[in-house]
């Protein structure tokens, strides 16, 4: 089966028993790592016990495929199920694969870890399709699921965010799941026995820790300003953040810039047309925001998000590299800016 975006986390804590072997997949491995050891912990209580968990690799079990079936069939020694975790590159381990799906009462999960597998991959397809597999796609974070994460740790710790600290928070983590966990673990923890985190506690952890944020990046480029972009993405690049993920933050600010003109044809003053802006701009880059409505006409700001879309498909369906379509439109459009 093909888990669904907005399952994927419920199935990985507690995946259907039908289910053998999952294959967890995509471009986010903050993610695919937090929703392997979801699915292993959803069997066994300790992941590091090696007689109820093997590991194996793509390449092992390309040169010997009966070691699957043998770890999946194997008895853990102290009772229960097991959980057989397999790091799989390119290799294609389908037929390995079909022998373990077809096993009658099958009590161990088998848990595929790979990073970005194209939809035609063999092990992808055999897994989608089969009733006895799923196939759970990790995607970059974007806002609405880093507000869900938020939500959902806030609420286990018993304290809440304003909305101007989820709007802040939101902002400055990057789309690796595993850095965004670790990110607001540290704010919760900082905000201590308070009922509420704020702006200023949000500020002081996440605006603390030396990284130029996404946002800067977007503004930096909106502005024309090409020495603060190309510092900007050089910092980006060393901290990991997706080439396609600054894409795409570059298209949500566009499309907010592009309904803030529109606002202003329609007789707004620009700062009445920012205020109507939905989400809402960050009262920090309110005159930021409102400079650029001076610089981008609706016609360029048309074209930009043109270039935008045009970038993002590349980044997916062609072989050059996300980094250089990313920087590439990015620098474009600060060169657009500076010639206003």
């Amino acid at each position: 089966m093909k888990v669904t975006t907005r399952n994927a986390d419920a199935f990985s804590k507690s995946p259907a028993a039908e289910v053998h072997v999952v294959l967890v997949h995509g471009r986010d491995a903050g993610l695919i790592h937090e929703r392997v050891k979801n699915l292993g912990l959803s069997v066994v209580p300790d992941l590091q016990d090696p007689f109820q968990v093997s590991e194996l690799t793509g390449s092992a079990i390309k040169s010997d495929p009966a070691c699957l079936a043998d770890e999946a069939t194997a008895l853990s020694l102290t009772g229960g199920r097991r959980v057989v975790l397999v790091r799989l590159g390119g290799e294609d381990i389908s037929a390995a694969l079909k022998q373990v799906l077809e096993m009658p009462n099958m009590e161990s999960l088998v848990v595929l870890e790979a990073g970005d597998l194209a939809a035609s991959s063999p092990v992808r397809k055999l897994l989608e399709k089969h009733e006895h597999g799923a196939s759970l796609a990790c995607y970059e974070d974007s806002g609405a699921s880093l507000a869900s994460l938020v939500s959902e740790m806030s609420q286990a710790a018993g304290i809440m965010f304003s909305q101007d600290a989820l709007d802040y928070t939101i902002a400055h983590l990057g789309s690796d799941r595993l850095v965004s966990r670790r990110e607001i673990e540290k704010l919760i923890i900082y905000a201590g026995d308070k009922s509420e985190v704020s702006l200023e506690d949000a500020s002081a952890v996440i605006g603390d820790n030396g990284a130029l944020s996404i946002e800067e990046i977007i503004y930096a480029a909106g502005n024309g300003n090409r020495q603060a972009l190309e510092t900007g993405l050089s910092r980006a690049a060393a901290e990991g953040i997706s080439p396609i993920a600054l894409v795409r933050a570059a298209q949500r600010h566009f499309q907010r810039l592009h309904f803030a003109a529109a606002a202003c044809g329609k007789g707004k003053t620009p700062r009445e047309a920012v205020k109507s802006v939905q989400p809402p701009v960050l009262f920090m880059f309110e005159e930021r925001f409102q400079r650029q409505l001076g610089i981008w006409t609706e016609p360029r700001l048309a074209t930009a998000l043109q270039h935008l879309t045009e970038s993002e498909s590349q980044c997916k369906s062609t072989g050059v590299p996300d980094k250089a379509i990313g920087e590439r439109v990015l620098l474009r459009l600060a060169q657009v800016a500076r010639a206003r």
